[in-house]
């Protein structure tokens, strides 16, 4: 989904951009996807498993920018992706077309700087107006960050996935289920 630019302000004082990716960030977003997999357990990849090719990377990209009920969104400050987010359709089936997910992932240098909730209340507004009554995400048991925001924003807990992640040590982290309905 194509969604109009937003400036917003950080706690911090510098200004970003929310804006939907374009293919011309494929280099850009692959390079910050390694980033932020390698700077937190709480994210679903390694940095390693990073792979994207830059013509794989401007395919999702397109596809994304292209879908009527998903969106991916980008934050950019001073040039450079700060952090990103999407709204993924759980299918048009009538039962579930409803529902969509939502994934956010920031680098840690823009952590605490108002940015993980200028996104989602950003995003959650267009899922909103693309006719979804219901967002679900999951959140990695021991990130309190981030289900504080949740928590902020709306969602509750509704449930648990066990064992969900494998680390390569052979240490297992459980997630959290959480749902907005609007």
């Amino acid at each position: 989904m194509v969604f109009n630019e937003k400036e917003i302000t950080l706690n911090d004082g510098r200004k970003c951009t929310l804006r939907p990716v374009r293919k011309e960030d494929a280099a850009d977003m692959i390079e910050y996807l390694r980033i932020v997999s390698g700077e937190t357990l709480f994210l679903l990849r390694n940095a390693d498993e990073v792979t994207y090719t830059i013509e794989s990377e401007e395919n999702i990209l397109e596809n994304k920018r292209n879908a009527p009920r998903e969106l991916m969104m980008i934050a950019e400050v001073d040039g450079i992706i700060a952090g990103n987010c999407g709204i993924v359709t759980h299918g048009e089936l009538r039962r579930v077309r409803h529902r969509c997910g939502f994934a956010i992932a920031i680098k840690q240098q823009f952590c605490d700087a108002g940015l993980g909730t200028a996104m989602m209340e950003y995003a959650l507004s267009l899922a909103k107006e693309m006719g979804y009554e219901q967002v679900e995400l999951s959140v990695v048991d021991g990130n309190a960050r981030a289900k504080h925001l949740y928590e902020k924003m709306g969602f509750v807990e509704i449930g648990k996935t066990l064992r969900s992640l494998k680390y390569d040590d052979g240490t297992y982290r459980d997630e959290t289920c959480m749902v907005k309905v609007f």
